[in-house]
């Protein structure tokens, strides 16, 4: 007979710093809401949907010997607990402060909590040529 409710016992650990690197930790703005934890012991924020921009890992290749395909232009969902930040679809951000605490994985979707985010270029702002 095999244990039952095992997922008490069990932690996902998520290594954020080598996605961070993977990824060059910028990302484009989809979509921005309102973020309020319906337990009430997360501060309110701001839940995002972001793309990948750059992806230079290496995921290998798959049993066929296919070169895996990397995560460039794949959006994923990011919560930052604070509204200090007025970001709006199209910015391009970079996470900070990794909540590891409240960041978790559930098969294979990663639940991902920061503690703050950083505007590197507002939406609609080009960079110098």
């Amino acid at each position: 007979m095999s244990l039952i409710n095992t997922w008490f016992f069990t932690k996902a650990i998520i290594d954020w710093d080598k996605i961070a690197k993977a990824m060059h930790n910028q990302f484009r703005v989809v979509s921005s809401r309102p973020y309020v934890d319906k337990k009430g012991i997360l501060p309110d924020g701001v839940s995002l949907t972001l793309m990948v921009m750059k992806d230079d890992f290496d995921y290998g290749v798959d049993k066929n010997g296919q070169q895996r395909e990397n995560n460039l232009y794949q959006n994923f969902d990011v919560t930052i607990l604070n509204r200090k930040h007025d970001i709006k679809k199209g910015d391009v951000v970079r996470l900070l402060d990794f909540d590891e605490e409240h960041s978790y994985a559930i098969n294979f979707d990663l639940l991902l909590r920061f503690k703050d985010v950083e505007i590197l270029q507002p939406q609609g702002v080009k960079p110098h040529a």
